[in-house]
């Protein structure tokens, strides 16, 4: 019997039995794979200049009618799973390269429970005085370090693969645990949900 998630954002890639391409591994141990994601990247620059902008129309929206419209809320869901995919593919989470924008049949994805309506006034009033993502400094200190950590276990993870074609399952459920708690942090400060953060790598 499964547990309920406890939380409305969960970021989900499947084990897959752990087999994973050899030959991504090299191209990770040798530092090819970001060369590989630069289209992403620039693109993904551009996008979050401008989803920045979203996210403090959406507030506005909160402040006056306690939810957001459609196509702020869709934005910013394809952004927060683009760059989840990204990344997940980066550091050996998953061996699918990631798609342009969203990707319903992509083996990782960003499941977000729609906040219940209205939403918090008072938390869109501190997004729009840019006082909201203050609230989330102590999650981006703490995930600006297991970055670097994790860049590392994934390079440990690229010469395991390599040698023996499979990531240990304890790797997998590490990487998972930290992509859905950066999910889960950029989804609060954002608005897709004012439910706060855990600080928990536990999926």
């Amino acid at each position: 019997m499964t547990s309920k998630p406890t939380h409305p954002v969960q970021f989900v890639s499947p084990v897959d039995d752990e087999v994973r391409s050899q030959g991504l591994a090299a191209l990770g141990i040798v530092f090819v794979k970001p060369i590989l994601l630069l289209p992403h990247i620039f693109l993904l620059l551009l996008y979050s200049v401008a989803i920045h902008v979203v996210v403090w129309i959406g507030y506005w929206y909160i402040l006056f009618t306690g939810g957001k419209p459609y196509w702020v809320e869709n934005l910013e869901l394809i952004y927060l799973e683009w760059i989840s995919r990204t990344f997940a593919w980066f550091t050996g989470t998953t061996d699918a390269y990631p798609t342009f924008g969203t990707d319903e049949n992509h083996p990782a994805q960003v499941e977000v429970v729609e906040a219940p309506e209205p939403q918090n006034r008072v938390l869109a009033l501190l997004g729009i005085l840019l006082i909201r993502s203050v609230f989330a400094l102590p999650h981006l200190f703490i995930l600006l370090w297991l970055t670097l950590g994790t860049i590392v276990l994934a390079w440990i993870g690229f010469v395991v693969v390599l040698a023996t074609g499979s990531l240990p399952l304890a790797l997998h459920a590490y990487f998972v645990g930290f992509h859905q708690w950066w999910a889960r942090t950029w989804a609060y400060i954002a608005a897709l949900t004012d439910e706060y953060p855990p600080f928990s790598l536990k999926l």
